[in-house]
Parts: structure tokens; C-alpha cells; sequence
């Protein structure tokens, strides 16, 4: 009767409070773990920063100028008016932009930072007690998935991939109720997947390999699916294409037929399996699981007891096989599968998968021997050794920090690739000066990227007039790029912007035509004189339409969801 008492006074009865006690746990984590890291007032500028770092102060100057939607890179990029915006999602960049306005560079970032770890900790969490309705398990799978090193290492600079991360467990339980569990869950399904399209495409492709695998797992232990599900499946899917409409209406529109390139292709990394073995008992973060997960898979052979979980079980060890080069990866040549590029992107997936695991064991074992208030000490003393854990892995970030020297200034125009240098708010906008490391020619025509010269030639703002060479100072608005051209006579200019489908020109305030030249460039026919050229974009109806079909599904999905929790 004590024991009952206990649980009752301390909330174990009351959902609600026991959510948000553990909610306020997961926040304490995340301030803590962040301010950690903001208290050094600097960024370590490596891997993708610059490229999604460009992204934000594009979105960010747009805004500033009352343009809401951002086509191409006219402020950044070295104004080539690259359509990464286009292709590469970047819907959940706009609260840093936001954020911009009323914090400094280096303190935007990390409110965003924050933002999204917390976002990360809440969706795993519901979504864990929605899975396993074991609140103190899916505390535990929150705080271990959220602040995993592999998604600590990504939240320093691989952003597309680290938001994708937060919508992993979202995405995985709407598999889990479509083929196992409440197939009225559907909608779970088509929101996971829509929120992981926008923010990370290649993600989208490795969740459907476990997806695809799930599915033949289903039909072999049950023997088929019933119409029911599939039904479900298919609602799903719809719903889903739906609410992503402008996501892969621009793929339609420019980049299918057009000639462009994506993301380099190829396995340019492969782990191997001691390096992740022993690695994982490092406190840092990287290219590793934790150790509590390395200890998950010698151990959970001793207490998973459910069918269920062994196939979980033999998930998280798949996405580790796939992880190292143990894979026979070079039989992929060839094949979609070389977009994957780094086989450490599976990481991601045996973390959830063996967080799962990890979670639901540590559960019983503590049902089993704590009770009462000591359930809740217990959580709270979790918090704080996950909180310490991470700092412990944030620690090298820290020391990295001190060593490493600022990002110096550097003149404009300079084909020069963007160090790994240290940020600070002084010297913020230095970056953009340089060649960004890994991206600069993301989702550019094919014939742009044939020479080392082409490239450079755009990166330096060079046009071609009469045979001669001009070097051009661009006069930028959003989604606009203007330059003044003196020719002698009638001849064609070849711009360093990048022409797409829907690029518009007008010449002296007049629309005029134009064509693509050999560097994938805009090309247009001049008179004699003085000339004012703007390149733009000007983007199709069908994405304004797919946008409004967008919201409306949005609406619709939202009014069903309402309809459904009153019944």
C-alpha cells in the first residue's frame, strides 16, 4: 500500500506530470550541454558548415529584404545563383534566419542548436512511449538517442543529416503501427516521412531500405499482410507525396532532363570494425555508437524475450554491417546506392535500433529493483550522468576550439577552399569569402564542373565578351543578380550565373532570351553600348500550386487528427 502511495504522490499515476517531469529533465540536458558548448562564444567551421552556413545568410538576407522564398544564391555561393535551394530541402533552416535578427551570429546558431536537440529529445520520447507505454524506457531511449556521439558529431556541421535524426523514431513507430501495431496510426507514417524529406532527401532513401526490409520481415513471419494494412500503407504513402509536394515538384520542374549534377556520387568512406569497436569506448563524439550500445549488442541476447525485439536486435546490427566495410560496397558501383557516399550515415540507424533495445532492458531490470520515489531519484540522476556524458564528449569539441586558430579575412572572389577554422562573431562573414569545402557546385549543369578552370572562372566572376575576359562586380537582390556590361559591338556575353529552366533575363529592363552556354552559364545576345543585364528566377506555378496543395493536406491531416482523438 506504501509502495502505491509512493507512485501516486510522485506522479507515476498522473501521465501528464510524469511527462513533464521528463520533459523537464530532457531540457535541463539540452541547456546544459548547450550552453556548455556556447560558452566559448566560437564555432568550429568544418565539413558541410559552410555550405549550410551559406544556405542560412542567404535565407537570412532574403528575408531581411522582404523576399520570403529563396530559388537560387545570389548573395552567397560567389553570387553563381546555384540552385541548391531547389533541391536540397531547407524549410527547417528558416528559425536560425529568424533567430538571426535577434542574436548574434554565434548565438544564433546555438539557440538553434538547441532548438533542435530538444525537438529531437521530446519526439523521441512520445514517440518511445507511444511504442513501448513505459515512460521511465522512453526516458531513457530519449536521453541516450539525443545526445548518441554520432549525433553530437552531426550537430556540429552535417546538418541536413542531424535534422533528419530528429524524426528517425517519429517515422519508425508509423512503419511499426501500419504493419504491427494500430493501423488507424497511419498518419504517424506520412508525417515522419514528410518531416525527414524536408529536411534531409538521402535520408529519406536510407529509411526506406529498413522500411523495405520491415515489410519482407512482415510478410514471412505473418505469412502476408492484411488488405487492411495495405490499405494503410498506401494512405500513408499518399498523404505523405502529398504534404512533400514542394519538396519534389522542383525535381520535376529543373532537374530531371536538364543536365544538372547532384551531391558527388561514390563510397568515398568505409569504417572498419575494430576502429568502431574500440572507438565507441571513447568519450568523444564521432563516427561511433556509445558504449552503451556497444554493450547492447554483446548483451541483449541475455534478455530479449520477444520476437519483436529480436528483429530489432538484428536491425541495429545490420545498420552496423553497413556501417564498415565488412559490406561488399564496391558492388554498388554503378548503382543508386553510390549517393549513400558515407557508410557512416548508419550509424543513425543502429543507434535507434539499439537504443530500443538498450532502453527497454534498462527498464526492467529498474522495475524490477526501484520503486516508488526512488524511481524518479533514479531519473534524475540519469539526467545528470547523460548530461556529463555528453559534456565529457563535447569536451575535445572545447579543446579543439582553443587550438584551433580564427578564420582569417580573405579578399573577395578567391577560389581558395574555406579551412577548418575557428568562428567568432567578428569575424563571422569571413567564410563567405571562400570557396565552400564540400557543395560549391552542388546541382550546377554537368558542363560547369568539366575543368578545374570553369569552375574557378565562376567563382571569380569572370565573363566573356569579344573574346576577352571580363571580371564583374555583381549588384545582388534576392533571388536577382545584375551586372553592367560595356560592349564595343553587337556580340553575345557569357555571365557567371548559372542558367536553369526557369532562369529569367532582362536586358536594359526588357525580358530577353537567352541560352546556356559551355560553362552551363547564361548567355545573351548584347547590343552596342552600355548594357544592364539582371539574372533571375522565376519559379514555375506548379510549385506555387504544390505549396497550396502542401498547407491544404497539412490542414485536412490536422482537422482528421482532431476528428480521430474525439472519437
Amino acid at each position: 500500500m506504501d509502495v502505491k502511495n509512493n507512485l501516486h504522490n510522485n506522479g507515476e499515476s498522473n501521465p501528464r506530470k510524469l511527462n513533464l517531469l521528463y520533459l523537464g529533465l530532457l531540457l535541463f540536458v539540452t541547456l546544459l550541454t548547450t550552453l556548455y558548448l556556447a560558452s566559448t562564444k566560437a564555432i568550429f567551421a568544418f565539413s558541410d558548415w559552410t555550405f549550410h552556413a551559406s544556405r542560412v545568410e542567404e535565407i537570412y538576407l532574403n528575408l531581411k529584404s522582404g523576399s520570403f522564398f529563396t530559388f537560387i544564391a545570389a548573395r552567397t555561393f560567389h553570387n553563381t545563383g546555384a540552385a541548391s535551394f531547389l533541391f536540397y530541402p531547407y524549410i527547417f533552416f528558416y528559425p536560425w534566419a529568424f533567430l538571426r535578427f535577434v542574436l548574434s551570429p554565434v548565438n544564433a546558431f546555438y539557440a538553434w542548436y538547441a532548438l533542435v536537440t530538444f525537438a529531437t529529445a521530446a519526439i523521441s520520447y512520445f514517440s518511445m512511449k507511444s511504442y513501448s507505454k513505459k515512460s521511465l524506457a522512453s526516458f531513457i531511449f530519449s536521453l541516450v538517442y539525443t545526445f548518441a556521439p554520432y549525433r553530437l558529431y552531426l550537430g556540429g556541421a552535417v546538418f541536413g543529416e542531424y535534422l533528419a535524426v530528429t524524426f528517425l523514431p517519429l517515422l519508425f513507430l508509423g512503419i511499426y503501427e501500419v504493419l504491427w501495431g494500430d493501423k488507424k496510426k497511419w498518419y504517424l507514417l506520412a508525417i515522419g516521412g514528410a518531416l525527414v524529406a524536408y529536411a534531409h532527401i538521402l535520408s529519406v532513401f536510407l529509411s526506406l531500405e529498413f522500411a523495405v526490409i520491415l515489410f519482407i520481415i512482415k510478410l514471412i513471419t505473418s505469412r502476408g499482410i492484411s488488405k487492411d494494412r495495405i490499405k494503410s500503407l498506401l494512405l500513408a504513402a499518399g498523404v505523405c507525396v502529398l504534404l512533400v509536394l514542394p519538396v519534389i515538384v522542383p525535381f520535376f520542374t529543373d532537374f530531371i532532363g536538364q543536365g544538372l549534377s547532384s551531391a558527388k556520387p561514390g563510397i568515398s568512406y568505409t569504417m572498419e570494425p575494430l576502429y568502431l569497436l574500440l572507438n565507441s569506448f571513447s568519450a568523444q563524439k564521432g563516427w561511433k555508437l556509445s558504449f552503451m550500445l556497444m554493450l547492447t549488442i554483446f548483451t541483449a541476447w541475455a534478455f530479449i524475450k520477444s520476437r519483436r525485439n529480436w528483429i530489432i536486435y538484428g536491425l541495429g546490427l545490420f545498420a552496423c554491417f553497413l556501417a564498415t566495410r565488412y559490406f561488399p560496397w564496391k558492388l554498388t558501383a554503378g548503382t543508386p546506392f553510390e549517393m549513400f557516399q558515407l557508410t557512416a550515415r548508419y550509424l543513425s540507424y543502429a543507434s535507434l535500433f539499439l537504443t530500443i533495445l538498450f532502453a527497454l532492458g534498462s527498464d526492467d531490470v529498474l522495475e524490477e529493483h526501484v520503486a516508488g520515489r526512488k524511481k524518479l531519484t533514479l531519473s534524475c540522476s540519469l539526467a545528470v550522468f547523460m548530461a556529463l556524458f555528453s559534456l565529457s564528449s563535447l569536451s575535445v569539441y572545447q579543446d579543439t576550439l582553443k587550438h584551433v586558430q580564427d578564420m582569417p579575412k580573405i579578399t573577395a572572389n578567391s577560389t581558395q577552399p574555406a579551412p577548418f577554422k575557428r568562428l567568432r562573431n567578428y569575424n563571422y562573414y569571413n567564410q563567405f569569402n571562400y570557396k565552400i569545402l564540400f557543395g560549391a557546385f552542388d546541382y550546377m549543369p554537368k558542363s560547369s564542373l568539366t575543368s578545374l578552370q570553369k569552375q574557378n572562372s565562376l567563382l571569380m566572376h569572370q565573363a566573356y565578351l569579344n573574346g576577352k575576359t571580363l571580371t564583374l562586380s555583381p549588384l545582388i537582390k534576392a533571388n536577382q543578380i545584375t551586372y553592367q556590361v560595356k560592349s564595343e559591338k553587337a556580340a553575345d556575353v557569357d555571365l557567371p550565373v548559372i542558367a536553369y529552366k526557369h532562369t529569367t533575363v532582362s536586358v536594359n529592363g526588357q525580358k530577353h532570351a537567352f541560352h546556356r552556354g559551355n560553362r552551363g552559364t547564361v548567355v545573351v545576345g548584347l547590343k552596342r553600348g552600355q548594357n544592364t543585364i539582371t539574372v533571375g528566377y522565376k519559379a514555375s506555378p506548379v510549385f506555387y500550386l504544390s505549396i497550396v496543395i502542401s498547407i491544404f493536406s497539412w490542414l485536412a491531416l490536422l482537422i482528421y487528427l482532431v476528428k480521430f482523438r474525439t472519437k
